[in-house]
């Protein structure tokens, strides 16, 4: 890995900067603990789920974030995958973009 120090200020702006005439700056990227952390929550949702036959929800984990989408039948069926998750993960922040009803197809 080089440890050159950046030219000039462009440069610096090339390698962290997306969008350089806006203000949005990425976020650093994840460390290892968080990595780490990223994926036990995954193993343990993918368990929990596997465990109650749960089929029918995806979810995506970021940064001890995770974002749940699919389908239930219910508001109750809703309500019990989110309490199923959040068991399995307690530490996680959940976001819940479920949909109540029959998937037409």
């Amino acid at each position: 890995m080089s440890t050159r120090a950046p030219r000039s200020y462009d440069e610096i702006v090339r390698h962290t900067v997306r969008q350089p005439d806006g203000s949005w700056r990425d976020e650093p990227p994840p460390g290892e603990e968080e990595l780490r952390t990223d994926r036990q929550i995954r193993h343990d949702v993918t368990e929990a789920l596997v465990a109650y036959a749960i089929d029918t929800i995806g979810f995506e984990v970021s940064g001890g974030r995770l974002i749940v989408r699919g389908w239930v039948g219910d508001q109750e069926a809703a309500t019990r995958v989110v309490r199923i998750i959040s068991q399995a993960a307690p530490e996680a922040v959940i976001e819940s973009h479920l949909h109540i009803g029959r998937l037409e197809g």
